[in-house]
Formats: structure tokens, sequence, C-alpha cells
């Protein structure tokens, strides 16, 4: 009986049984008595009206006592009842035994009259008469002269009666129970249903609360303690909903910032299960959809890492770790998370590509490098050449004199140096100002290959210019372009060898100006061509400075074109020449 509505059925027909059962027994055990004490004041009032009419003073039987059924059978009092005169021995004297034969009575009755000499009343017995059980009940009812017992009267009465009263009251009384539990089976489900119909309102709202469902509401059909349950649920059904759609959105907010972050996401359960990647993490670490395990992701890239010395970390500690990932470098942060006591329930890890400010860092240190090397040779020659002059060359007019001119190159170049090194700070800092304006780009070439003219003809080279609209009009800074132009043309000249041909020609793209430096001299080997704009970056160290360069004249021209939004870069192919390629926005 799983159900709580025929509980309650079963428990208001358990109650109305034990009342109808409890309520019927009083009722019949309380007519019974009542019924039978009738009967034996009848029996006592009957034997003492015999004993006036039949009985002497002296105890002795009156005459009459012949006619005595007759006389009793003429009695209202005396019907359905059976009446024997008796001894002091028990023994039937009226009627006359030998005339009505041998008739049976409750001997216990007799002998406690004889003992006690007291009225005594016997249990009802039942006695088959003519096919049929008949229930009777004795009674004996002493003769006394003074404490002598002469006689008893015996009256045998019909119950048979009150029997049948009793039997039909009992009859009305299990047909009324039924009758009672018939209704109380009506009633009882009517109003178990009206408790139980809310509840199981509540429980198919509750299932589907669980299934996600939140929006319905449920009516409140009566203002009792069911009907305030069902506004407090409906209310908490709210209030729970506005609650997940918060979550909810709180949840997608994450999920989006998570999936488009730059850094990388790793999250593992305790057994080093991976719960949670997100796409950068995938592209930092090339991970495929069957590694789902912390050691496989990280050995297969060859990384050696223990997750349970991340697990055992304590809360809000976060250790950092460097990686190489083939050819990119990643910053990992480790770090647990779960219940703020006890155990951790897993690891997360944040995966930043520092792959930039590595190169960065590098590119610092190797410029600091550089700088200091490209002082120190000029400044290690001066040093030298002044301690030799102290020592008494200067004595020498003509050695002195080529001293001193050694010492003002290499202070010329190292001027040269600082100048080019204070305008890439200048250029870095945004301290440059740029005076744009409308200018004929291609005069501004004619005018930078002849002033290069000279040095082209002493190493006999042929430097010259191609240009197929000598009317085209940009927005520039002149003196700074001019500064580009002067760098890559000169470039040309010093790094391609004699009777090499270097030209200079302008075209027109649709968004673009087109200017490009082309020579047939030495090349750039393939594996030097991305770093050639690179901050004292050479191909050929030795020789780049034997021909008075700095290192900085293409980087200074790459933030030149770039101030003015435009490209610079590089086409090559070694020993046979290069290409410099020039583009301004229209």
């Amino acid at each position: 009986m799983k159900s709580i509505q025929w509980r309650l059925v079963f428990i208001y027909l358990t109650l109305v049984l034990i009342v109808m059962i409890s309520s019927g027994t009083f009722i019949i055990w309380q007519i019974r008595d009542n019924e039978y004490k009738k009967i034996h004041n009848e029996l006592k009032n009957t034997a003492e009206s015999i004993r006036e009419n039949i009985v002497s003073d002296d105890g002795s039987i009156n005459p009459r006592w012949k006619d005595i059924n007759t006389w009793v059978g003429d009695r209202s009092i005396f019907i359905n009842k059976k009446i024997y005169i008796l001894d002091d021995q028990g023994n039937i004297i009226i009627p006359d035994t030998e005339e009505n034969g041998q008739e049976q009575w409750n001997k216990r009755v007799v002998y406690e009259t004889i003992i006690s000499k007291k009225p005594a009343v016997g249990d009802p017995v039942q006695i088959l008469e003519g096919g049929l059980v008949q229930e009777y009940v004795d009674y004996a009812y002493p003769i006394l002269v003074g404490d002598v017992l002469k006689n008893i009267i015996f009256i045998r009465a019909s119950t048979q009666e009150t029997s049948n009263s009793i039997a039909i009251i009992t009859n009305i009384i299990v047909i009324a129970s039924f009758l009672a539990l018939f209704i109380t089976v009506i009633f009882g489900t009517y109003f178990a249903k009206t408790l139980t119909e809310p509840i199981k309102i509540l429980t198919r709202k509750a299932k589907e609360m669980a299934e996600g469902h939140l929006d319905t509401k449920i009516d409140v059909k009566s203002n009792d303690e069911i009907g305030q349950l069902t506004e407090s649920f409906n209310h908490m059904a709210e209030e729970l909903n506005q609650m997940l759609l918060t979550i909810s959105g709180e949840k997608n907010k994450l999920e989006t910032v998570i999936t488009h972050m730059a850094d990388g996401i790793l999250a593992f359960d305790r057994k080093g299960h991976l719960i949670h990647a997100n796409p950068a993490a995938h592209t930092m670490l090339d991970m495929t959809d069957k590694e789902q395990y912390f050691y496989d992701i990280f050995k297969r890239n060859g990384i050696e890492l223990s997750f349970d010395e991340f697990l055992t970390m304590k809360p809000g500690y976060i250790k950092q770790h460097l990686m190489l990932v083939k050819d990119k470098y990643i910053n990992g942060c480790f770090a647990t998370y779960g219940r703020k006591k006890g155990e951790s329930d897993g690891v997360i890890i944040v995966l930043q590509d520092v792959t930039e400010q590595k190169e960065l860092e590098e590119m610092r240190k190797e410029f600091v490098a550089n700088v200091s090397h490209e002082l120190r040779t000029p400044l290690t020659t001066v040093k030298s050449y002044a301690e030799t002059l102290l020592d008494g060359a200067v004595d020498n007019k003509d050695l002195a004199l080529s001293f001193l001119q050694v010492i003002n190159n290499e202070a010329d170049r190292m001027t040269a140096l600082v100048q080019d090194l204070l305008e890439l700070s200048r250029l870095d800092n945004k301290q440059v100002k740029f005076n744009l304006k409308s200018v004929n780009i291609a005069q501004l070439i004619i005018k930078s290959v002849e002033q290069h003219q000279i040095l082209a003809q002493k190493k006999n080279q042929n430097l010259g210019y191609s240009i197929t609209n000598e009317k085209i009009i940009i927005n520039i800074d002149p003196e700074r372009i001019q500064q580009v132009l002067s760098n890559v043309i000169s470039n040309a000249i010093k790094y391609s060898p004699e009777e090499a041909k270097i030209n200079v020609s302008l075209s027109e793209e649709e968004d673009f100006v087109v200017v490009k430096v082309t020579d047939t001299g030495f090349g750039i080997p393939e594996s030097d061509l991305p770093r050639i704009f690179e901050r004292f970056y050479r191909v050929d160290k030795a020789r780049s400075r034997q021909m008075g360069g700095t290192g900085l004249g293409l980087a200074i021209a790459k933030e030149i074109m770039e101030h003015h939004k435009g490209k610079i870069y590089a086409e090559s192919e070694y020993g046979k020449g290069t290409t410099i390629t020039m583009k301004f926005p229209k």
C-alpha cells in the first residue's frame, strides 16, 4: 500500500470498524443484560405468585396443585414457562413424574438452592425440542418454614424471544456497520483525495522541476495548510527559476570568455582525467580527442610533470612552469580547486603563450650585446691608437696624422651609431613628428638616384630608374622617405659587386604605390631573409663592419614605413640579387 490516499482510507475504515464493533458489542451486551434482568425479575414474581396460591403457611402444597398448569396457563405472567414443584432433595413432585415423564432441569441451580436455601438463577441453556433448538433459563425458589426447606419451586422460562431480538439487533448493527464502512470508503476516498491530490500535483511538479521545467504554476484551490504549501512551492519554483537563469547566464558568460580567451584552460579531476579544455589549450598543446589524461597530454610533448605534486598543493597556491612545446614557449600556471578545507577536487592549468615575450627578451639581450659590441670595437681602436700616440708616436707627424685620422673615423662611426640608436628610440616612443604633405614620389626617387650616382660609379655599377608615371602624388614626409630610399639604395650599392646593375622602379597598384629597388648583388640566404629588418642583424657581420654599417638602417626604414602605414619587405635569391619593395598607401 504505497499510496498515502489508500493508507488514509484504510485508517478511516479501521477506525470506523473499531468504533462499530465496540459500540455494537456494548449495545448488544447492554440490551442482553437488561432483558435477562427483566426475565429474572419476572421469574421471581412468578415464583412468589405460585407460593402465595399453592403453598400453605406450614409449607404444605395446596390441593389445587393438580390444576396448576391449567391455572398457570390462565395467567399472562406464566406464558412461555414450565413450572415444577420439587421436594427438599430436588425430586419433581409436581407435575407427577409418572404422568408427565422425567423432565430435565438445571441441577446446579437446584443444588445451589438446597445448599444456600436462597433463590438461584442458572445460565441460559439450549435444548432440542421438536427438531428445533430452544433456549431456556432455570430459576429455583425455596419454600421455607422457618429455616427448614420444605419444597422448591423450579421454573424454566423460554428466552427464545430475547435471543431472537438480540440476533435481530446484532444483524442490524452488522448491516449498519457494513453500510457505515461503505459510506466511509466513499467519503474517505473523497476526503483522502482532497488531501493527496495536491500532494500528487506537488510531486509531479517536483519531477518536472528536476527535469528543468520551472515556468508552470500550480493552481491554489484552498487557503488551508495545503494551499499555503502550494503557494510556497510556486514561490520556490519561481525563485529557483530566476536563480537558475542567473546561474545559466553567468555560466554562458564564463564559457564564452573561456572559449574565446587567448590563454588556454585545462581542468583535471582527482584522477587526472581531463574534464574541460578550451580551444586555445588544444591549439597550444596540439591536443587530440584521444588524449584524456594529464600524463598523455604532457608526455606526448616531451614534458615530464608530476600530477600528484600539483594535486597536493595548498589552496590558493599557484605554481608556474615554463614549457617548450615545439617552437613555442608556454607558461603554465597550476592551481588546485575544490573545497576550502579538505582534499582538492582536481587541478586547473592556465596556459599562456609567451613565445613573443621570450623572443623580445632574447632580442633585448641581443640588442644590448650588439650595442656593447659595436661600441667596444671603435672604443678599443681609439684607445689603442691614443695610447700609441701618448707613447711617442705623436712626434712622428705622418704617423700621428694617420692615427688621428683612424680615431676620427671611429668617432664618426660611434657618432652615427648613437644617432641611429637615438632615432630608433624616438620612433619607438612616438617622439618623432612627421611632416606629412603631398609629394610627387617620382621626383623623390629621381633625386635619390642622382645623389647616389657617384658611389655607384666608384664601383662601376649601373644605377638607374624606371618610372611609368612621372607624376604620382602621395601624402608622406619627404625627408623621412628620402632617408628610407637613401638607406635602401646605399645598401644595394654597398652589398653588390662591381659592374652590378641596380634599378629603382615605380609603379601603381589598386591601393598602393609600389617602389622597388632591385640589384644583381650577392643576394641574401633564405634563412636570413626574415630577420634583415631586425636591429643589428647582419647577414655577413665581418663585411658589414668593414663597410661602416651600423646594422640599424633597415630597422629605421621599417619603423618609418610603418608610421606611414606602408610596408617594406625583401625578396632575394642567394647569389643572384635582392629586391626591396616599399608600398605606400594611395
